[in-house]
């Protein structure tokens, strides 16, 4: 019985391997290290671990995702649309995530609590300043008549759901002690590449419908 017992969950995790391998997609997207020397040849574990995962809150909320990446410094200084502001007055939790590679600040390699010294770089490297990019977390709450904000476009906005459902879900946010709706980085971005799009994007952008599932011109 034992045995069989052990076969049957060998053969329930095959299935399951395969498909996470067909729906995520990751194989070979931008997010793939496997090929990379400072990745172990793995492409989960520079951002996932099954064990000893990060338990820090960020801007309130827990890294949750056994997450195992370095994060931006929490006294770290980004450049918005809303001024000069720290790590968690700038960003939501999710985009601190993304941040952790993408602001330049911290390591590629900085991963299971090791400081690396590989950089990103090129296109990817984001930065610190974020006065040219599509304004997230603070800059971007989901409010047309929130007053703190001079990002005030004009949205889609219909029994509160978000622009349509290929989108991502906004995320909560600490915004001047209140629990605001914010866009953030996987508001368009999939990490893991289900669908396929360029950049990680969770729409083709073809004809700017991304652009135009939440902008209404």
């Amino acid at each position: 019985m034992k045995r069989r017992h052990l076969i049957n969950l060998t053969s329930l995790a095959v299935l399951a391997c395969g498909a996470a391998g067909a729906n995520a997609q990751i194989v070979g997207s931008a997010h793939d290290f496997s090929n990379a020397g400072w990745a172990d040849n793995q492409i989960c574990k520079p951002c996932h671990t099954p064990h000893n995962a990060m338990t820090v809150d960020i801007n309130g909320y827990g890294t949750d995702r056994l997450w195992n990446h370095a994060l931006p410094a929490q006294s770290q200084v980004y450049n918005t649309n809303e001024g000069d502001l720290t790590r968690d007055d700038a960003l939501d939790a999710k985009s601190i995530l993304c941040m952790g590679c993408h602001d330049g600040t911290v390591a590629l390699d900085s991963f299971g609590g090791v400081n690396g010294g590989t950089y990103i770089f090129g296109s990817a490297l984001i930065g610190t300043n974020l006065t040219n990019d599509h304004p997230v977390g603070g800059a971007a709450v989901w409010n047309p008549t929130y007053e703190g904000s001079r990002y005030n476009p004009r949205l889609n906005w219909e029994n509160q759901t978000f622009g349509d459902d290929r989108m991502g879900r906004l995320q909560d946010m600490l915004v001047d002690g209140n629990v605001e709706s914010v866009i953030s980085c996987v508001t368009c971005h999939e990490p893991h590449r289900r669908g396929g799009n360029d950049f990680l994007m969770r729409i083709d952008n073809t004809g700017s419908q991304m652009c135009l599932a939440c902008h209404i011109k």
